[in-house]
């Protein structure tokens, strides 16, 4: 059905209710725009209007007229229609222009209220999103909060890991010093024990050397004794030269024993300095100290057995001394060496 038969149907239902039909009424009813509801409301108001002037055209004069028109008052009637029709005709024609103009300001204030009604729908369209918008926003914003609480818990949280962790690194750090200086001291004390079991070596090189140049000396001196007056000098001097040879021995084992005193003095002054990689346990750093003493002790026992041959060649050639006076009186003795070291 096209929109001026909805129109035409909703203004002549609206009339037959006894409502008087407007735009707003007429375009409710009919379900159009605004600006149908006005133009065909305005079209039939004007067919109405014509209508109604056709019918008093066409209508006869009431019966009194009539009457009155038999009497012979017909040019009266006939004169009072004419002055009725022009008066009703420039009527007329004012309220068609007025109605034109008032047409035309309707056909405005329907584009108008059509474009307000669809600013309107836009609006309200941009309202609905902005809504939707704004619960979004809201979601959002609650979204993030909750986020931001969540985080300010979590860094809370990390923050408690972070000095926890800091805390044990701390921990493992003083661990990790105090294991590289067990291992220092252990690296220094097996250092210090292969330096003394060295020296020992070295020592009991030189007393065995010494030992043997000793029993060379005596079995010379014991052969210059059975030899001739003529060999005693002979023999005197290689017992000089044994105890000088002893002599030499000591000093080399006092300088020995001075050089590893002086090399463990060095070792201990540079012991921060020395930084092991390796944890040592307290099993590891006790075995160790052991072995380090056991070192010492082996290289102090070494050094006390040289001590010992020392002291036993120093009374060998005591004994020899007699028998040395007894094959030559009129000869001084020579002066005696040097009493031995202290703890040699």
């Amino acid at each position: 059905m096209r929109d001026k038969e909805r129109v035409t149907e909703a203004i002549e239902a609206l009339v037959a209710e006894g409502i008087s039909p407007t735009v707003t009424s007429v375009r409710e009813r009919a379900g159009c725009s605004n600006a149908n509801a006005t133009r065909y409301l305005r079209e039939w108001r004007e067919e109405q209007a014509a209508r109604q002037a056709g019918e008093a055209d066409a209508d006869t004069p009431p019966e009194p007229v009539t009457r009155i028109a038999r009497r012979g008052m017909t040019v009266i009637w006939t004169e009072a229609l004419r002055v009725a029709g022009e008066r009703h005709e420039a009527e007329l024609g004012r309220a068609r222009d007025e109605v034109a103009r008032t047409a035309g300001e309707a056909d405005e204030l329907a584009r108008t209220l059509d474009a307000l009604s669809a600013d309107l729908t836009a609006a309200r369209a941009e309202q609905d999103a902005l809504r939707r918008q704004a619960a979004e926003l809201q979601e959002a914003l609650a979204a993030a909060e909750r986020d931001r609480t969540a985080a300010q818990a979590d860094r809370a949280r990390a923050d408690g890991e972070i000095a926890a962790a800091r805390r044990a690194a701390e921990e493992l750090r003083d661990e990790l010093a105090r294991s590289r200086t067990a291992a220092s001291a252990v690296e220094q004390a097996r250092r210090d024990a292969e330096r003394a079991r060295a020296t020992a070596d070295r020592d009991r090189a030189a007393a065995t050397a010494a030992h043997q140049q000793a029993e060379a000396t005596v079995q010379a001196l014991r052969e210059a004794l059975a030899q001739a007056r003529d060999d005693v000098r002979d023999a005197r001097a290689e017992t000089t030269e044994a105890r000088k040879d002893a002599r030499a021995t000591r000093e080399e084992l006092a300088s020995a024993r001075d050089q590893a005193r002086q090399e463990l003095a060095e070792a201990r002054e540079q012991a921060p300095q020395v930084a092991a990689a390796a944890r040592a346990g307290t099993a590891a750093e006790r075995e160790a100290r052991t072995a380090a003493e056991a070192a010492r002790t082996v290289a102090e026992s070494e050094l006390a057995a040289q001590a010992a041959v020392v002291a036993r060649l120093e009374g060998e050639l005591a004994a020899l001394r007699p028998a040395l006076r007894a094959l030559t009186p009129a000869t001084p003795a020579p002066e005696p060496g040097p009493a031995p070291h202290p703890g040699a």
